[in-house]
């Protein structure tokens, strides 16, 4: 679909699956909420995304690095706010530190600018102690707005959260 340089993305395939939980159980994601139990966990997981991306309500892609899955990168438009969409991302733990959030990152909002005309502002709710997330979306151009306390549960605790935000119209 979207390409930069060797990276690319596309949307969900439930034969992602076994990538996905490997990439999402091995990762050690301690700040990020997402616990797959199974790979058929996964795969009822990516019926659903590719469900949702048909009905156009969400939109989930993997990261490609050259055809392998990498990582995972999402537009998800506020059901009563359409015009505001929040972007997530993760890569596996192999690939950190070249980029590769980034590069998807981008290449999800190129998605949004071009195909979800409804789609106004991203934006992005990290743990204030995320530091490589931060930098991902801060290199994207996205601005830090705020905090929001106890916003994001992981596991039983919560975490404050940054929320940044971009105007891609």
């Amino acid at each position: 679909m979207e390409k930069v340089a060797n990276v690319s993305i596309r949307p969900h395939k439930v034969k992602d699956a076994k990538d996905f939980f490997r990439i999402l159980s091995e990762g050690n994601f301690e700040l990020f909420p997402m616990n797959v139990a199974s790979i058929e966990a996964e795969k009822r997981f990516l019926r659903k995304s590719v469900a949702d991306f048909k009905a156009r309500t969400h939109f989930n892609f993997a990261i490609l690095l050259e055809d392998k899955v990498v990582g995972a990168v999402g537009i998800i438009p506020e059901a009563t706010r359409p015009y505001n969409a929040e972007i997530g991302y993760f890569v596996d733990r192999n690939y950190h530190g070249q980029g590769l959030a980034f590069k998807g990152a981008c290449l999800a909002e190129a998605y949004a600018k071009e195909h979800l005309p409804q789609v106004n502002r991203l934006q992005a709710y990290i743990v204030t102690t995320n530091s490589p997330s931060i930098r991902v979306v801060e290199k994207a151009g996205f601005a830090r707005e705020g905090i929001l306390k106890d916003y994001l549960k992981v596991g039983e605790n919560f975490y404050d959260a940054f929320i940044f935000g971009k105007i891609i119209r």
